[in-house]
C-alpha cells in the first residue's frame, strides 16, 4: 500500500515499541520498577541519559519515586502543569497500590497522559509476574479509556494514537498490552516516523479547536479580542479618548480576522492609534492572545499564570454534579475520538485500526472474542480450521473501555455460539459482551440503547479461562475451544489447558480425583479434550529453541541471534524468552520462530522445533532437550569434552532419539570461547551465549543455504554494526571475534563412527547417590502433617512429582494448588547441575577457621568436628570388610583411638589413615581377617579428609586432654553452585578449585556420603557459642544451626543476602535450642512439683477451686512441654516466623516447588513486611499468652502465694507488654524481612511506623543498593555515581545524583531501637552483633546488611565476601551499632569494627612490579573511588589519566576549592595486567561520591563521640542545630518521627565535615533497661594485653583469627616476605595503647592467641 508513513522496519518487542514512541512523543517520565513493565521506563530513562529529545526538540525528566502510588501521583502532577505529554508504566500490585491515584488522575480531567501497562495477573493465592488482565480490569473503575494490543506493532501504534486521544478527550488513556507476551516478544514491527508523530500527535504546547463545546466552555479561550479589549479597559487612561474608540471600532469590525491573526499581519493598522510607549505592550499582547474557542493541546490545570484551586472539598450535592459532569459531558465524546484517531492513523499510516478487529467474520458460525496477545493465536487457528472448510472467526478488542458494544455486536450477529477468551479469573470481558448482546436483543423488541443494531437472538456464549500467569496456550487448546463451541452439551465456563482428572494416576491420587469428582462433578466439563498441535507454519518456516540457564546471557543471544538469522535470511521472526521469577541459575528458554509469512502464534511454548540449542550442559538432567525435536532436525550442546565423551555422557534414551530421528550433533565449548574475549570474570558466563550464534549461522543448512561460512559471517557483521556500531567499533569487533571463535569451535558429533557404536554397546553405569543423600543431612526427612496442607505426600502429588517429570502444566487441578510448600523442600534440590568448577578440601592446609561455612549462601560446605572413634567406627562400617572383622575390630575402637590421639599430640599433620595403621598394627597379626579389616578400615579413613586444627584438637587438647577433635570441610555436590566463595576467602588455601569431571563429582560425593554417616559435632563445641564471651561462629558447627536454611535456593551464585539470611537464621536456631533445652527441663520440674502440690491438696475439701486452678494450670502447661518436646511436626517449634516483603529475597526462597526454610515463612506484598511481621507478633503472642499465665500460675501456687482477688484481675488482661524480658525471650523471632527497595523505599513509612512501637521484631534489610530481582535500578540505598536502570550514564547524565538514604543512622533516632549496621564479610562484628540484636526485646531492633549482588554490582560469584569487606574498610558502608540502652556516660553509637576509626581513610597496601621489574608495595588511602574501581556499577566512571595532566589523588582533590582544582585531574592507584602501577582518572560523579562518603563518615564519628580530623563552619552550625532540634524533640519522640528522620537525613547528606567531640550521642535512646557496665581489667604497668612474635610475618599462615576476632587489635595486611607480597594478620600500631581492657576482651585474647594457626600470638 503506498502510504504517507509506511513505518520503519524494526525487529523489537512491546516494551521496546512503547519506550519508543514515548520517547518521541514525552516531555517527561515518572515511573518505578515493577515487572513486566519494568523495561519501558528503563528505555526511557537510557534513552533521556543519552541526551535523547523528543520530536519537539525536548529534552525529558524522568524520576523513580519510592513506589507505584507516588509514580503515579508524580505523573499527575507533572500532567497537571501542561504543555507536555506525560507518562508512567505500571503492572498489577503497582496499579492496585496505586489505585486511588488513578482515579484522580482521572478525576482531574488532565489532558495527554497516557498510562503504559504490560498486563499482568495480580498475586493471590501465590506470586507471578506473568501475563493476566486483573490489572486492566482494576482500572475500568478508574476511568481510563483502555485500548488494547496484541502485538509489538500494535503496542506502538496504539501508543501514538492514546497519545491524541489524550489530549483531544482530557480523559487519560490506558494502553496495555499482554505481559510477557507481548511486552517480551521480539517480532518485526514498523516503528512511527517522527514526522507521522509530529503531525499526528501535534505540539502539546501548540492549540487546536476545543473539540467539544464542553471543553471549549471550560477551557476554550475568551479570543484574541477579548484579550486586546481587557488589556485596554486596564491601559484605558493612557489612551487618548478619541483613538481608543477608533481602536475598539476596529477591533469589533475586524474580529474575525483578528482572531486568527497569531503572526501579527494587522498589527500594523493599530499602531498609530497606540500611545508610542505602550506599542512594545500591545504587539506582544496582540502576538500572545489565543484565538478564540481554542485551547492548550495539554491544557495547564496548575499554572503561576493562571491561579486557582483544583481539588477541592466537594459537599453531598455538588459531588454527584462533578460526577455526572464528567460522564455527560466529556467520557460520552471519547468513542468518536477513539475512532476518529484510528481512521486517521489508518489512513496516515497503512495500518487499519478499529475499535473491534474482525477477522474472517463475515460468515463465521462461530466466533471467539479476545483481548491482546491471544486474538494473533486464535487468527493462526482459525486460518487453519478454515481450510478444513469450517466457518469459524474471531473478535479482538482494541478499545476495552468505554466498550464498543455497537460494533461488537454488529460483528456477532446471527452467530450460533461465541466464546470469550479470558485471561483473569474475574470475567469481566464475558459481562461485556454479554451486556452488549442483550442491549441488542433489547433494540429488537423496543428497546431504546443508542446505537447498539438490534438483534433477534442471543448466541450461546462460553467463557473459556486461559493463560494466567503465562500458563502455555498451545494452538490444540484453542482448537478445542473451537470444537467445544459445535458440542450439544457445554459447561458455561471452561479452563483451557487446565486439567482436573490425571488419565494415569498413581493409586492414592485416583482415591482423590474419585472423591473430588463425586463433589464437584462440573469440572468434568471444563476441562477441553485436546488433540495434536495443528502445523500453522507455511513450508520453509523453522523454529529454535533455546535450552538455557539464567545468567547465562540466554535472552541477549536470542535477541540478537533473532536479529541476525531473519536478517541474514530475509524472513519474519518472532521470539520470546520463558523463564520463572528466579533471577540465575534456573532453566531458561528461548523460542524463535523464522517464517516467509508474519508469524502470529504468540502465547504457546515451541513442542516441535528444527533446532535445539543447549548452552545448559545438564540439560538432560533435569528435562529433554530432545523433546519435540523434528526428525533430520539439529541439537547444539555446550560440552567441554570431545564429541565421544560428551556422547557417552548422554543417557541412553537422548542416544536412541538421535539415531532414529537421525539428527545434526554438534558440541561446542561456548564457555572456553567466552573465557579469550570476556573483559571481566563477571562477563565470561554471561558471554558464552554469543559463541552460539557462530555455531547456528556457521553449521546450520536452514541458515547456509548454500553461503561460505565467510558470506555469512560478512553479513553476520553488517547486522551486529548496525546494531552496536553506535557503541563502537571494539563492541563490533568483540562480538565478532566471540562469533567466529565460536564457529571455528563448533564441532560435528559422527555418532555412527566406530568409537560411538561402541559406546552404545557398553554396559549402563550403575546409579549414582541421588540428591536425598543430601537432604538427608539437612534434616529434610518426609515430614507428614496433620492433614494435606504443609504435608509433603500432599505436597508430591499437587505439585512436586509433576515438576520433577516435566508435566506441571498438564498436572491436575488439586485443592491447595500453588498455596504452599512444606517446610525445607528445597533441600531435595540439586543446585550442582549448572556447575562447571568445584572446590576440593585439602586438610593439612586447614585452620578450621570456619569462615568457608559462613561465606557459602549454598549451604554446601558444612564444618564438623569429629570424635576420632566416630571417625574410626564409621570407617568400619563402610570398609567392606566382614561382619566378623568389624565387630573383632569395633571391639578395639577406643583404646586404637586414644593411641591415635596421642600420636596426633606429637605428629599433627600426619594422615589419620597413616596414624590409624599405625595404633592398629597390633591388634591381629596372625589373624588375616583382622589385617584386611584393619586395611580396609584405613583405606576408608583416606576417603574422607580430617584437619588437626589449633582451634579443635590442639587448644582443646590443652585445655582438657581427650577433648580435640578433628575438624572437616565437606563439599555438598548436589547444593554447590560453584561460585568458590570459599576459595576466595580461604587464606591457607585449604579449598582449591577444581574443573569439575565425572570422577572429581564421585569423590566429592564419596566424602559427602561418609558425612552423612557420621554423627553431629559433639555440644561440646557448641554450646558456648552464643554466650557471653563464647566464640560466636561456632555455632556454625551444629548441623541443626548450619541447616536451618537448607541449601537449595533460587539465588544467583555467591549470593551475598543468602549469605546474610542463613547467619542470622542460624543464630536463631542456636539460640533458640539452648533456650528450649532450659524450658523442657523447667516444665517436667514444674509439672513434677504442680502434680506433689496438688496431692498434698486433695484431702482440703476447702481447697477446690485452687485444685481446679492447678489442674487447668497443668493441662496448659502439658500442652506446652508436648509442642517443646515433638509437636505435631515432630521437631518441636520453630525458632523463626519470617515475614519476607516481595524481592530477590522472597523469589529466590519461595519459587515452586523449592522452600529452603525449616521455619514459618509468608510472604505478601512488596511494601509491607513490617505491619504484616507486626501482626504475626501480636497474633502468635496472643496465642502464647496462656501458656505465660499457667507459668506464673504454677510458680504462685507452689510459692502458696496465689492471691485470688489480685492476681485473677491481673492475669485476665495479661498482655506482651507486661511480659517479663524471660517470658518475651520465650517466643519465637518475628522477623521482618526485606531489601532496600521493601525497607529504605516503598516501605518506608510502614517500617519507621513499627519502630515507633516497642514491639520486638527484628527488621533485617538486605542491603544491596538496587532493586536486584527486577533488574538492579536504582533505590535510595543506591550510592551516588552509580550506573544502574533508571538512573544510567550516559552523555547528558552521570548516573544516580541523589545521596544515598541512611536508614541505619534514622532508624536510631526512633524510640529505643537497637541498630546494627554491619557485614558478614566482618564475622566477628556480624556474629557477636546479631546475638545481641536477636537478644534485645525492649524495642524492635534493625539489622541493615550491606549485601553484595553479583550480577547487578557487575563483580565476579566469589567476591561478594570481598567486596563487602571492602565497602566497609572503604568507608562506602560502615559498621556501627546504636545501643540505646547505654546510658548517657557512654556513646550509644559504637564504630568498633571499622579499620581505623579515628581517621578519615583507612589504608590499603597496593603490590605492584616497579620500574625495575621487582615486587613492590605501595600504601596509599582507601577511598570509596577504589571500591568503585572494582564493579561494573562504576566503570564508566574511570579511564586513562590524560596524556600530560597533572593528577592529585581523589582524597586530596575533594580538598580543593575550584580554583585550586583547574587544571588537575583527580586520580586513584591500579595496576596494569603486567602489575605495573597506572593511575586512572575519575570523574565528577566520583569525586563528588568520595566527597559524600567522607562526610556521611565524620557524621558518624561524631555521634560516636570519635576524634574529627576538620570541620567546617556550615557544617558545625548545621550539627549543632540537629543537636538543638533533638534535644527539644526527645520528650516527644513517637509524636515527631517524621521530622527526626528528615533532620537525619539532611545531616547524613549536608556538605562539610564535622568536628570536635560531642555528648550529642549519648541522647540517643531512653527509658530501656540499661546494658551492663564494661568491668576493667587492671593490666600491669608497662604490659600489653597481646602482641606478636619477632617472626610473625614469616609465620603468619593468614588463618585470619586475629583480625575476625579482634579487629580492634588486628588488621589484615600486605607485607613483603623474601621478595614476594604476602598477606597476613597484623597488629595494628597503637591499637594496644587505645583498647579498654575488659574480661570480655581478655577472653576473646585468650581464644586467639589459642586459636592461632602459626602459634604466633601471644
Amino acid at each position: 500500500m503506498n502510504t504517507k508513513f509506511p513505518g520503519i522496519p524494526s525487529v523489537i518487542h512491546g516494551n521496546g515499541a512503547v519506550a519508543h514512541v514515548m520517547s518521541q512523543i514525552c516531555g517527561g517520565v515518572i515511573g518505578y520498577p515493577i515487572t513486566p513493565s519494568t523495561e519501558i521506563s528503563e528505555l526511557f530513562e537510557a534513552f533521556r541519559a543519552g541526551g535523547g529529545v523528543n520530536v519537539w526538540g525536548k529534552h525529558p525528566f524522568f524520576f523513580e519515586p519510592e513506589g507505584e502510588h507516588s509514580a503515579q501521583s508524580g505523573a499527575l502532577g507533572a500532567a497537571l502543569t501542561g504543555g507536555k505529554y506525560v507518562s508512567n508504566a505500571s503492572s498489577s500490585q503497582g496499579i492496585l497500590y496505586g489505585l486511588e491515584s488513578h482515579y484522580v488522575t482521572v478525576g482531574k480531567k488532565v489532558g495527554g497522559f497516557v498510562l503504559h501497562v504490560a498486563a499482568r495477573v495480580v498475586s493471590r493465592h501465590a506470586l507471578n509476574v506473568m501475563a493476566g488482565h486483573d490489572d486492566v480490569y482494576a482500572l475500568l473503575g478508574a476511568g481510563y479509556t483502555i485500548v488494547f494490543g496484541s502485538n509489538p506493532q500494535e503496542a506502538a501504534d496504539l501508543a501514538v494514537i492514546s497519545y491524541k486521544v489524550a489530549a483531544n478527550s482530557l480523559i487519560p488513556v490506558a494502553n496495555a498490552m499482554d505481559g510477557f507476551a507481548t511486552s517480551h516478544m521480539l517480532s518485526e514491527a514498523l516503528m512511527p516516523e517522527d514526522d507521522l508523530v509530529r503531525a499526528f500527535v501535534g505540539d502539546p504546547a501548540g492549540r487546536m479547536k476545543a473539540p467539544t463545546v464542553a471543553q471549549e466552555i471550560l477551557f476554550g479561550a475568551k479570543g484574541r479580542v477579548f484579550q486586546l479589549g481587557r488589556w485596554l479597559d486596564r491601559r484605558r487612561g493612557d489612551f487618548d479618548p478619541e483613538k481608543l474608540k477608533v481602536l475598539r471600532a476596529h477591533l469589533a469590525a475586524n474580529a474575525e480576522a483578528i482572531e486568527t491573526d497569531a503572526a501579527g499581519d494587522g498589527l500594523a493598522a493599530t499602531l498609530p492609534l497606540v500611545p508610542e510607549i505602550l506599542a512594545g505592550q500591545w504587539r506582544r499582547q496582540w502576538i500572545n492572545a489565543h484565538e478564540k474557542g481554542t485551547r492548550q493541546r495539554v491544557p495547564a490545570l496548575v499554572d503561576p499564570h493562571n491561579p486557582g484551586l483544583t481539588g477541592g472539598v466537594q459537599n453531598q450535592p455538588d459531588f454527584q454534579a462533578g460526577s455526572v459532569d464528567h460522564r455527560t459531558h466529556f467520557a460520552v465524546d471519547v468513542p468518536r475520538f477513539v475512532r476518529e484517531a484510528m481512521a486517521e492513523y489508518s489512513e496516515l499510516t497503512g495500518r487499519a485500526y478499529a475499535p473491534v478487529k474482525a477477522y474472517r467474520c463475515d460468515d463465521a458460525e462461530t466466533v471467539v472474542v479476545g483481548l491482546g496477545s491471544v486474538t494473533d493465536d486464535a487468527e493462526a487457528v482459525a486460518e487453519h480450521l478454515r481450510g478444513s472448510g469450517r466457518k469459524v472467526g474471531v473478535v479482538s478488542i482494541k478499545l476495552l473501555q468505554p466498550f464498543p458494544e455497537a460494533e461488537l455486536v454488529a460483528v456477532l450477529k446471527g452467530k450460533k455460539a461465541v466464546t470469550v477468551l479470558e485471561r483473569s479469573d474475574q470475567t469481566v470481558l464475558t459481562g461485556l459482551v454479554m451486556q452488549a448482546l442483550y442491549r441488542g436483543l433489547e433494540n429488537a423488541h423496543g428497546g431504546h440503547n443508542t446505537g447498539v443494531p438490534p438483534i433477534e437472538a442471543v448466541p450461546r456464549v462460553t467463557t473459556a479461562i486461559f493463560g494466567l500467569g503465562a500458563h502455555d496456550l498451545q494452538p490444540r487448546h484453542l482448537v478445542a475451544a473451537f470444537d467445544n463451541m459445535d458440542k450439544s452439551e457445554v459447561a458455561p465456563l471452561v479452563y483451557l489447558g487446565s486439567t482436573f482428572f490425571a488419565k494415569n494416576p498413581s493409586p492414592r491420587l485416583a482415591a482423590l480425583q474419585t472423591k473430588l469428582a463425586a463433589a464437584y462433578p462440573e469440572t468434568k466439563l471444563m476441562a477441553l479434550e485436546t488433540g495434536e498441535n495443528p502445523q500453522l507454519l507455511p513450508e520453509g518456516a523453522f523454529r529454535v529453541r533455546f535450552h538455557s540457564v539464567g545468567g547465562y546471557g540466554t535472552i541477549a543471544t536470542g535477541k540478537l541471534l533473532t536479529d541476525i538469522l531473519a536478517g541474514v535470511l530475509d524472513l519474519h521472526s518472532k521470539a520470546a524468552p520463558k523463564y520463572g521469577s528466579e533471577k540465575s541459575g534456573a532453566p531458561t528458554n528461548y523460542y524463535i520462530t523464522l517464517s516467509p509469512e508474519p508469524v502470529k502464534i504468540t502465547n504457546a511454548d515451541l513442542e516441535e522445533v528444527e533446532i535445539v540449542v543447549s548452552p545448559d550442559h545438564k540439560a538432560f538432567a533435569h528435562t529433554n532437550p530432545l523433546k519435540g525435536l523434528k526428525p533430520g532436525g539439529t541439537f547444539i550442546l555446550q560440552s567441554s569434552a570431545t564429541p565421544l565423551e560428551t556422547w557417552r555422557m548422554l543417557p541412553p534414551h537422548a542416544r536412541r532419539t538421535i539415531r532414529e530421528k537421525k539428527l545434526d550433533v554438534f558440541v561446542i565449548d561456548a564457555f572456553q570461547v567466552a573465557k579469550r574475549h570476556a573483559p571481566r570474570a563477571d562477563l565470561e558466563t554471561r558471554m558464552m551465549g554469543i559463541a552460539f550464534i557462530g555455531a547456528v549461522c556457521g553449521h546450520l543448512d536452514h541458515v547456509a543455504a548454500g553461503a561460505s561460512a565467510e558470506a555469512i559471517l560478512d553479513k553476520t557483521r553488517k547486522l551486529i554494526a548496525k546494531k552496536f556500531g553506535a557503541k563502537g567499533d571494539a563492541i563490533v569487533d568483540g562480538n565478532m571475534a566471540v562469533i567466529r571463535d565460536g564457529l571455528a569451535a563448533t564441532v560435528k558429533v559422527d555418532y555412527d563412527a566406530a568409537a560411538f557404536l561402541e559406546a552404545d554397546a557398553a554396559p549402563a553405569k550403575p546409579a549414582a547417590r541421588g540428591v536425598a543423600l543430601s537432604a538427608g543431612l539437612e534434616h529434610a526427612a518426609r515430614s507428614v502433617g496433620e492433614s494435606g496442607f504443609l504435608d509433603q505426600d500432599y505436597y508430591d502429588d499437587v505439585v512436586a512429582i509433576p515438576f520433577r517429570e516435566g508435566s506441571i502444566a498438564d498436572a491436575p487441578v488439586l485443592p491447595g494448588t500453588g498455596l504452599f510448600m512444606p517446610a525445607a523442600s528445597a533441600a531435595f534440590k540439586d543446585k550442582g547441575l549448572f556447575r562447571r568448577t568445584v572446590p576440593e578440601f585439602v586438610a593439612d592446609l586447614c585452620t578450621g577457621c570456619l569462615e568457608c561455612a559462613l561465606v557459602c549462601p549454598d549451604a554446601a560446605i558444612p564444618n564438623t568436628v569429629h570424635e576420632i572413634h566416630d571417625l574410626i567406627l564409621t570407617a568400619i562400617t563402610r570398609s567392606g570388610a566382614t561382619e566378623a572383622g568389624q565387630q573383632g575390630l569395633r571391639a578395639q575402637v577406643f583404646p586404637v583411638a586414644v593411641t591415635v590421639r596421642e600420636a596426633l599430640r606429637n605428629a599433627k599433620g600426619a594422615p589419620l589413615a597413616d596414624l590409624f595403621l599405625a595404633a592398629a598394627a597390633d591388634l591381629g597379626d596372625d589373624d588375616p581377617v583382622v589385617v584386611d579389616t584393619v586395611k580396609r578400615t584405613a583405606a576408608a579413613l583416606a576417603t574422607f579428609p580430617v584437619a588437626c586444627t589449633r582451634p579443635f584438637f590442639d587448644a582443646a587438647e590443652k585445655a582438657k586432654p581427650g577433648s580435640g577433635g578433628l575438624f572437616s570441610a565437606t563439599i555438598d555436590p548436589w547444593k554447590c553452585s560453584g561460585c568458590l566463595e570459599c576459595v576466595e576467602v580461604c587464606g591457607p588455601g585449604a579449598l582449591v578449585a577444581r574443573d569439575q569431571d565425572e570422577k572429581l563429582v564421585e569423590m566429592l560425593q564419596v566424602r559427602f556420603d561418609v558425612l552423612a554417616h557420621l554423627p553431629n559435632t559433639p555440644a561440646r563445641f557448641t554450646d558456648d557459642a552464643t554466650g557471653p564471651g563464647g566464640d560466636t561462629k561456632r555455632l556454625i558447627l551444629d548441623h541443626a544451626a548450619y541447616y536451618a536454611v537448607t541449601g537449595g535456593h533460587g539465588a544467583c551464585r555467591g549470593c551475598g543476602e543468602v549469605t546474610a539470611i542463613r547467619q542470622v537464621v542460624a543464630t536463631n536456631h542456636a539460640l533458640h535450642k539452648s533456650r528450649n533445652r532450659h524450658q523442657i527441663r523447667e516444665l517436667e520440674d514444674l509439672l513434677r512439683a504442680l502434680a506433689e502440690k496438688r496431692t498434698a491438696l486433695a484431702a482440703d475439701l476447702g481447697a477446690g477451686p485452687r485444685v481446679a486452678r492447678i489442674d487447668a494450670t497443668i493441662a496448659v502447661l502439658e500442652t506446652r512441654l508436648y509442642e517443646l518436646e515433638s509437636g505435631p511436626s515432630g521437631n518441636g517449634p520453630s525458632s523463626t516466623v519470617i515475614a519476607n516483603a516481595t524481592g530477590c529475597s522472597s523469589v529466590y526462597a519461595s519459587t515452586f516447588p523449592f522452600n529452603p526454610y525449616t521455619d514459618p515463612w509468608v510472604n505478601s506484598l512488596f511494601q509491607d513486611s513490617p505491619p504484616l511481621a507486626k501482626g504475626l507478633f501480636e497474633g502468635l503472642v496472643a496465642g502464647a499468652v496462656d501458656a505465660v499465665k499457667a507459668l506464673r500460675v504454677a510458680r504462685l501456687e507452689l510459692d502458696d502465694a496465689y492471691e485470688p482477688l489480685i492476681h485473677d484481675a491481673e492475669l485476665q488482661t495479661l498482655d506482651w507488654t507486661r511480659f517479663s524480658a524471660d517470658e518475651l525471650a520465650r517466643l519465637p523471632t518475628i522477623v521482618s524481612m526485606g531489601g532496600d527497595g521493601a525497607t529504605y523505599d516503598i516501605g518506608f513509612g510502614a517500617l519507621s511506623r513499627l519502630l515507633a512501637t516497642r514491639t520486638p521484631v527484628k527488621v533485617v534489610v538486605l542491603n544491596s543498593g538496587a532493586y536486584s530481582n527486577t533488574g538492579g535500578q536504582a533505590s535510595t540505598a543506591s550510592f551516588t555515581a552509580q550506573d544502574s536502570d533508571l538512573s544510567r550514564i550516559g552523555r547528558a547524565h552521570d548516573g544516580k545524583q541523589e545521596e544515598r538514604k541512611e536508614l541505619g543512622l534514622i532508624a536510631s533516632f526512633h524510640p529505643d531501637v537497637f541498630v546494627v549496621q554491619s557485614s558478614t564479610a566482618l564475622q566477628g562484628h556480624f556474629l557477636k552483633h546479631v546475638v545481641e540484636m536477636l537478644n534485645y526485646n525492649d524495642a524492635p531492633a534493625v539489622l541493615d546488611v550491606y549485601t553484595p549482588c553479583q550480577a547487578e554490582h557487575g563483580i565476579g560469584d566469589a567476591a561478594a565476601a570481598g567486596h563487602a569487606r571492602l565497602a566497609v574498610e572503604s568507608r562506602m558502608s560502615p559498621v556501627f551499632v546504636h545501643d540505646p540502652r547505654l546510658d548517657s556516660s557512654r556513646h550509644r553509637l559504637s564504630l568498633d569494627g571499622n579499620p581505623d576509626p579515628d581517621r578519615d581513610w583507612s589504608m590499603r597496601t597496593i603490590a605492584h612490579v616497579d620500574e625495575a621489574g621487582k615486587p613492590a608495595l605501595l600504601e596509599v588511602p582507601l577511598t570509596p573511588a577504589d571500591f568503585a574501581l572494582g564493579e561494573g556499577r562504576f566503570k564508566k566512571h574511570f579511564h586513562p589519566m590524560p596524556t600530560g595532566m597533572e593528577g592529585v589523588p581523589v582524597h586530596e582533590y575533594i580538598d580543593l576549592d575550584p580554583k585550586q582544582r583547574a587544571g588537575l585531574v583527580p586520580f586513584v592507584w591500579s595496576t596494569e595486567t603486567d602489575g605495573r602501577l597506572v593511575k586512572l582518572a575519575v570523574a565528577p560523579a566520583i569525586v563528588h561520591l568520595v566527597a559524600e562518603r567522607r562526610k556521611y563518615w565524620r557524621t558518624l564519628q561524631y555521634l560516636a563521640g570519635q576524634p574529627i580530623a576538620s570541620m567546617d563552619i556550615a557544617h558545625r552550625n548545621e550539627v549543632e542545630a540537629l543537636k538543638s532540634r533533638y534535644a527539644a524533640l526527645a520528650a516527644e519522640r513517637e509524636h515527631s518521627l517524621d521530622e527526626i528522620a528528615r533532620a537525619m537525613s539532611e545531616l547524613a547528606t549536608a556538605s562539610g565535615a564535622p568536628a570536635g567531640r560531642g555528648g550529642f550521642a549519648a541522647s540517643f535512646g531512653g527509658g530501656a533497661t540499661p546494658a551492663p557496665a564494661p568491668v576493667v581489667a587492671t593490666v600491669a604497668t608497662g604490659g600489653a594485653p597481646v602482641a606478636m612474635t619477632d617472626d610473625a610475618a614469616e609465620k603468619c599462615s593468614n588463618c585470619k583469627t586475629c583480625y575476625q576476632d579482634l579487629p580492634e587489635l588486628f588488621e589484615k595486611t600486605t607485607v613483603m616476605v623474601a621478595g614476594n607480597a604476602k598477606e597476613i594478620g597484623h597488629l595494628i600500631a597503637g591499637a594496644v595503647d587505645k583498647v579498654t581492657v575488659t574480661d570480655e576482651l581478655k577472653v576473646r585474647i585468650a581464644r586467639v592467641v589459642a586459636n592461632c594457626d602459626a602459634e604466633i600470638i601471644r
